[in-house]
């Protein structure tokens, strides 16, 4: 098979590079392109050892491309609706007849989406019944009668992630992945999850490890240590002091030792300094660090676009 894809990714490089870089916009019926940053190398690999990711929101919408073994990113487009909610899936209709990394004849390897603005909760596998699926999710959050909930084995931390959201954004996946096309959900709190027990592989000589993550008007913590997940949670965020408190409350009722915690950082940058913030209560402070051999443009920062690649 042609790897089609792959053909057209060079000419998308070429193509659209004043269309790079957060500023640059090509708007189209209320769709703007707000970053495109393509890796001419895109075209070294067949469509099949590559997964595309889409992170769906109310009013924009992230594509990630990398390869599937190594997680090497080789492609983030991001694109902004000025439309209403009423019209987002004519939006997503709009944008995949011309977004060509859609074209759905693209046999990618893999196909998954995300949703950002979700609600998860972790329960034990050993405890799992999937008959209560929304009753544990009901029991934290106010469930839409339109919500749908996904479920996700977590080999980590041997439970199930389940996760609410609107019924607009399955929608919008299998517009952009039509059947018979396989669908994989990855839930920030997997994402989450899958890093943090990463960084601990790589900064061992902390015994215990946190991942704090900015989406908008919340936020998540993630805490681990040497024996495993001690605490995941999703936090109002609406300001840099109510940030600090949850931070520090949450990690002095676990008895964690400050000084022998590595912290890291992703997520949609909030107005204020999040290291100026969170560095001096804890020194080990840093962004978090992209996987080994991905070679990350530093126009694309990884702390922003994980949950895409």
């Amino acid at each position: 098979m042609i790897p089609r894809p792959l053909r057209l990714a060079g000419y998308f490089f070429h193509e659209f590079k004043d269309c790079r870089g957060i500023g640059a916009s090509t708007n189209m019926n209320g769709i703007r392109c707000i970053e495109r940053q393509i890796n001419p190398n895109l075209a070294r690999y067949r469509d099949t050892d590559l997964r595309i990711c889409v992170a769906l929101q109310h009013y924009a919408m992230h594509i990630g491309i990398a390869q599937r073994s190594t997680r090497l990113p080789l492609a983030l487009v991001s694109y902004e609706f000025s439309l209403s909610d009423a019209s987002y899936l004519d939006c997503i209709r709009d944008l995949v007849k011309t977004e060509a990394l859609l074209d759905p004849e693209f046999n990618y390897g893999q196909h998954t989406f995300t949703v950002p603005a979700s609600k998860s909760t972790l329960i034990p596998s050993k405890l799992y019944e999937s008959r209560h699926a929304k009753d544990y999710l009901r029991s934290l959050y106010s469930l839409r009668s339109k919500d749908c909930v996904t479920q996700e084995s977590e080999p980590n931390t041997k439970s199930q992630i389940l996760t609410a959201f609107n019924n607009n954004f399955f929608e919008a996946a299998r517009l952009i992945f039509p059947a018979p096309k396989e669908i994989g959900f990855l839930s920030v709190y997997a994402c989450l999850i899958r890093e943090l027990f990463r960084m601990s592989k790589t900064f061992r000589r902390y015994p215990a490890h946190a991942l704090l993550h900015t989406r908008g008007q919340e936020f998540d913590l993630c805490v681990k240590n040497e024996d495993g997940l001690l605490f995941i949670n999703t936090f109002p965020l609406v300001d840099a002091k109510g940030l600090l408190y949850y931070t520090l409350y949450a990690l002095n009722r676990l008895k964690l030792d400050l000084g022998s915690l590595a912290l890291f950082l992703c997520g949609k940058s909030p107005a204020f300094n999040l290291m100026d913030l969170l560095s001096p209560h804890i020194d080990a402070t840093a962004w978090l660090p992209v996987p080994a051999r991905a070679n990350i443009p530093k126009e694309l920062p990884y702390e922003r676009y994980f949950l895409c690649l």
